[in-house]
């Protein structure tokens, strides 16, 4: 993990970071707990404050939509606990169309898809969407998302 934090990963699997032929005590000791394979999932607060969420398997055959969700909840969970371990913040307000594109974005929407219902053009909806991103001091559009879940505003 210590990898993932140097490089500022937002998640990873396991085997990525640690490859079997490198760190076979590592795997050695997961294997006696019948574990093949990990996801992690990082969050970076204020004041460098890290959370942090691991999550093992036996076996990980996940496709990638089921790998992407839990990426997402994970995101989730994660920025929930920094919140909650954090000092009290101001809060992050939103436009209303930041706060529309970003609820899109939360849906799964693309930046066309949202243009099309919003009646925006897509440079609007990705300026809409960035502001958003940055007002919640998020490095992606889908840590934003999990930004604004984790304190309550979408």
């Amino acid at each position: 993990m210590l990898e993932a934090l140097k490089q500022r990963h937002g998640s990873f699997r396991f085997t990525d970071l640690a490859p079997r032929a490198k760190h076979g005590t590592y795997w050695e000791a997961f294997s006696e707990g019948r574990i093949s394979e990990g996801l992690g999932v990082i969050a970076y607060g204020p004041g460098r404050r890290v959370s942090s969420l691991s999550m093992t398997f036996e076996r990980l055959e996940l496709s990638p939509a089921e790998a992407a969700m839990m990426r997402a909840a994970g995101s989730v969970l994660t920025e929930r606990t920094a919140v909650l371990a954090a000092p009290d913040a101001p809060a992050v307000r939103l436009t209303g169309r930041e706060y529309d594109c970003l609820a899109y974005v939360a849906a799964g929407k693309s930046d066309w898809e949202i243009s099309v219902i919003l009646n925006l053009s897509q440079s609007t909806v990705r300026f809409h969407v960035d502001n958003a991103r940055r007002k919640l001091d998020a490095t992606t559009r889908a840590h934003a998302v999990a930004r604004a879940a984790a304190s309550g505003l979408i």
